[in-house]
Order: structure tokens, then C-alpha cells, then sequence
């Protein structure tokens, strides 16, 4: 788990004038420019065409496709997405929007594309209450710092946030809460957006609902999200996280789906990591590959005073019994430990290995004989250092938005395989082989992707993702990007 390369564009030179040639799809400054060429729009920001600078675009946290752009956009104002949306129209260039680009499988690339880079904009511009709204670009963490000092918090969090704000309501924004108040884009109040006619719309639920449904969990095909007005609570203090081990997996689905139903929980993850063998196994002899991992259950309570937990009903789970461990920190910590958990593994090279993730939810009723099947394929060779399985309960009755696909069952569990594995380019097309494997058996148990993995998919899959909502979408996009060009990435639709 690692942020994308922070190559900083802002200490690239940037030519004084830039133009663009139709016909061999190629930059020249002013000073060679032809009479066919034209000229890239006055910009705020900056717009980078140096090769070098091109190839940190041109891969993600997977490290498992590599596509270069035509160019790269650091934008300096809404303005300059806007006037780069218009001129990729005009000429004809497939763009995508991209945060971090914490994508397992070329998401936020874009071959001989446009990469518009929404991390310069990252101001958070008025906060009251119950809401916020930021750019696109805002990075959670440094969201969470900001309404915590005020006693706020957004209501739902991902593990991991150090993404940007635009880049997890494109696919959902999923994490430990999700059990109880949804995901993330179920707490977004109004959105500002680029369509891919280079308009800038504001939408809600109430105006140009379209739209606003179409981009929240639509995986940048109708629109650049550049902005965006969250709800806000009440943050608590301190954070109690009681943790509590099993010997399978089993067990441990048993006691989360009993933990959804206690009221006074607020975070639920369950794991399963590597443990070391306990004795060495000759390389090659029988067991050499076999995985040990270790699994728990992490319930958690926000509170602001100690006393407050005295009236906590004692957690005594009818597998697990009383807490194997407990832990207090105050909540900033508790929302902060994945990103110092991250910057550890990219401390010790993990970092720049491949991830060939893969993100299912999985309908409750299949989950246990799901979780059998991944674990009988998992080994020492595609489960490498760093490598981890979670376990999210959901709740089918907190979901608003409809692109956010999960099985048509009152609960669900996403189930993310983590993997970190060595460069070896056979051992990446082998595990990406066995994620689509996976991914068609979990779909044949009425289970659905989480599209940040690792998963090849073509037009007819996303059909399928889509289902019923597959026409709706489409006439979506036909409406707001009616040239095709946002989503490069994916490839929804060829």
C-alpha cells in the first residue's frame, strides 16, 4: 500500500507557449510551431509534455499495467480543467480525472491521453457544523485534521487515507464504518463537475440528480469531479479498539456478523495475515508453499470520556468470548494507522512491488464457502511479505447510490485480497489470471467487484456489472461525455 509517485511537476520547466499538432498527435513550443498546429488554452496551472515526467503517469499503486499519456495536467483552478476538457473534445483526446492513483490495474491512466492530476487542487474552502466542502484534490488525512480541530469528522473513512477525496467517491469509499452509515459517497451533499462537453455543473440529489448519481461511484465516465460538499458529525475524542483471535475463518465471520448487530460498535474489520511457520520446511518439500495466517476481528468505540465506556455492555462474542486485546488511542491515531502502517512496508521496499489487488463483495449466504475457496488458492508464492486479507460487513439498507454495486442480498461482506508479490512478469499474469477466476466464480454466487483491483474487463463485463443500470449509464454517458472520452482508463465502453 503506497501514494503514487510524488514526482513534482511544479519543479518541471514549462515552456512559455505550448501547441499541438491534430495530425502527429505531438507538442512543440512556439518556437518550432507549424501553421497546422494550435495553441493549448492560457492555463493557471501547467500542462507537461516532457517524457520523463510523462512516465510517472503511466503507472499506479499496482505496478501491473504501464500506459504513457499524451500529456499531463497539473491544473491551477477549475478553469484549466474546464479549458482542457473543451480542448481534448475539440481534438479528439481520451482523458482521465486521477487522485492518487491507488488503482491495482491502469484505472487511472490514460494511453496517448490526458492525465488531468486533480492534487493541485486541494483547498478545503468553508466548513459549518454539518458540512464541508473541498476540492476534488483534498487529501482525507489532511480533511480529518482539519474537522477534527473543530470537533467534526466526516462519518465514513477509508483505512487508508492518504487518497485524494475525488479519487474515492469515483469508485465508493469503503472502510470500517461502511457497516453502519454506508459508504462514502453516501455522504456527499452536492457536487461541482466537468462533463465531458467541458461544462461546469453543480448537482445533488435535488438538481441535475442525473448527474450527481452518475459521477458518485461512476468511475470518472460522465464527469470530473472538481469539487465536492461532504456531511459532517460530531467527532469523538479517543478510540477503544478490542481485538479478538480465531483459528479460522470461520469463526471469525461468525462473530462480525454478530458484532453488526450490537448498537454500540462503530468500526468493524476483520484480518487475516501471514504468520511464520513454525518449523523451517526443506525448499521444494512438501508444505514449502503452504500459507499460515493469522485471523482477528477489530471492533471499535469512539468516545470522548472513560466513564462513557463503563456503560458499554461487556463484548463478550458468542465465539470469540471476552477481548483478547485492547486498545486505546485518541481518534486521529485510530484514522492514521494505515498510513503509518504504509509508510513502514515503503520503508522496506514493499512499496514498489506489484499489487495484483482484488476487491469482492460477496453476498452473506456464499461468504463462508467463498472464503474457503480464496484461501485453498493463496501460497507463499502469490501471498508475499505485506500481503493481508480484510473482512467489511455491509448493510444493503445504507446504501443510497445506485452505481455503488453489491449483491441483491440485505447483507453482504467485501472481501479484499492484498497482495504484494515479487516482479516476475509470469507471477503477475498468474495472479491476475486467478483474480478473474475469482472474480467469475464470486459473480456466479451473486457477488459483484469492487473496481480498484486487479481484474481484466471489457464491455460485456461491465454490462453485466451494471445489470439493470447498464442503459441507464450508457445513456448517461451518451448525455454528458457523448464523444467518449473520460474514463480512459477503464474502458467501460471500448
Amino acid at each position: 500500500m503506497s501514494v503514487a509517485p510524488r514526482t513534482s511537476a511544479d519543479q518541471l520547466p514549462q515552456p512559455p507557449a505550448l501547441y499541438f499538432d491534430p495530425d502527429e498527435r505531438s507538442w512543440a513550443t512556439a518556437a518550432d510551431s507549424a501553421s497546422r498546429f494550435v495553441p493549448v488554452p492560457r492555463l493557471n496551472g501547467k500542462l507537461i509534455t516532457d517524457a520523463s515526467a510523462l512516465a510517472t503517469m503511466a503507472d499506479d499503486f499496482g505496478h501491473l499495467i504501464h500506459r504513457t499519456p499524451l500529456a499531463w495536467l497539473r491544473p491551477g483552478s477549475t478553469d484549466d480543467v474546464v479549458a482542457m476538457v473543451c480542448f481534448a473534445r475539440r481534438h479528439g483526446i481520451r482523458l482521465v480525472g486521477r487522485g492518487c492513483g491507488h488503482t491495482a490495474f491502469g484505472q487511472a491512466q490514460a494511453e496517448a491521453g490526458l492525465i488531468i492530476d486533480m492534487r493541485s487542487l486541494c483547498q478545503i474552502h468553508d466548513m459549518t457544523p454539518d458540512q464541508v466542502r473541498v476540492d476534488a484534490g483534498v487529501i482525507w488525512r489532511d480533511l480529518i485534521l482539519a474537522t477534527t480541530a473543530a470537533g467534526l469528522t466526516p462519518p465514513v473513512l477509508t483505512d487508508f487515507t492518504a487518497l485524494t477525496v475525488g479519487g474515492t467517491l469515483s469508485v465508493g469509499g469503503v472502510g470500517g464504518r461502511s457497516f453502519r452509515h454506508g459508504a462514502q459517497v453516501d455522504q456527499v451533499v452536492e457536487l461541482q463537475v466537468v462533463t465531458g462537453r467541458g461544462e461546469l455543473v453543480t448537482c445533488s440529489a435535488e438538481a441535475h440528480a442525473g448527474l450527481f448519481y452518475g459521477v458518485l461511484a461512476g468511475l470518472g465516465l460522465c464527469g470530473i469531479l472538481v469539487q465536492a460538499t461532504l456531511r459532517l458529525t460530531p467527532a469523538r475524542q479517543q478510540a477503544r479498539t478490542y481485538r479478538f483471535f480465531y483459528p479460522d475463518h470461520t469463526t471469525l465471520l461468525a462473530d462480525l456478523r454478530w458484532l453488526t448487530t450490537h448498537p454500540d460498535i462503530d468500526y468493524i474489520r476483520g484480518n487475516a495475515i501471514p504468520v511464520p511457520a513454525q518449523s523451517a520446511t526443506p525448499a521444494g518439500g512438501p508444505g514449502s508453499r503452504r500459507l499460515r495466517l493469522q485471523f482477528f476481528l477489530e471492533a471499535t468505540v469512539f468516545y470522548n470520556d472513560v466513564e462513557e465506556l463503563a456503560g458499554l455492555p461487556d463484548l463478550d462474542l458468542p465465539v470469540a468470548g471476552d477481548a483478547d486485546q485492547v486498545e486505546d488511542r485518541t481518534y486521529v491515531a485510530f484514522t492514521d494507522q494505515v498510513v503509518q502502517l504504509v509508510n513502514q512496508l515503503d520503508a522496506a521496499g514493499l512499496g514498489q512491488l506489484p499489487h495484483p489487488w482484488l476487491d469482492l463483495f460477496v453476498p452473506d449466504s456464499a461468504v463462508n464457502l467463498v472464503s474457503t475457496q480464496i484461501l485453498t488458492e493463496l501460497d507463499n508464492t502469490n501471498f508475499g511479505p505485506g500481503s493481508l486479507l480484510l473482512f467489511y460487513p455491509f448493510s444493503r439498507e445504507t446504501l443510497r447510490c445506485p452505481l455503488f454495486q453489491i449483491p441483491n442480498e440485505p447483507t453482504c461482506v467485501l472481501v479484499d485480497i492484498l497482495r504484494t508479490i515479487a516482479p516476475d512478469p509470469d507471477l503477475m499474469a498468474d495472479v491476475v489470471a486467478q483474480n478473474r477466476h475469482l472474480y467469475e466464480w464470486v459473480v456466479g454466487t451473486g457477488g459483484q467487484l469492487y473496481p480498484i483491483g486487479a481484474v481484466p474487463m471489457d464491455t460485456r463485463d461491465w454490462a453485466r456489472h451494471f445489470g439493470p443500470l447498464w442503459q441507464d449509464l450508457t445513456r448517461m454517458k451518451q448525455e454528458y461525455d457523448p464523444d467518449a472520452l473520460l474514463g480512459a482508463g477503464l474502458r467501460v465502453f471500448g
